[in-house]
């Protein structure tokens, strides 16, 4: 599964999508004529080492994970919400 390559979408797309998945597991969905399988996916099916290479190679994501180890230290922390809205509005372009 290391050469899967993941996007975000947008919020529109996300929920779109979502109303389609939420009852099922696989899902057939016709993209500009070409059939694309669309499955969820365990918690469990990522592994570490496809996490690890990920970040690894995105060296503003590996800047980001270091600063907020940093932030930790020095006692600054982040509710869920608030990390999530930053994702959303900086990272999500």
């Amino acid at each position: 599964m290391s050469q899967v390559k993941r996007v975000t979408l947008d919020n529109q797309t996300q929920e779109a999508l979502w109303k389609l998945l939420h009852s099922e597991n696989d899902v057939v969905a016709d993209v500009y004529g070409t059939e694309v399988r669309l499955t969820v996916l365990r918690a469990d099916s990522f592994h570490s080492d496809d996490i690890s290479a990920e970040i690894e190679a995105d060296p503003e994501l590996k800047q980001m994970l270091l600063e907020s180890e940093e932030d930790i230290k020095l006692g600054r922390v982040y509710t869920t919400e608030e990390a999530i809205r930053y994702i959303r509005e900086h990272h999500s372009k």
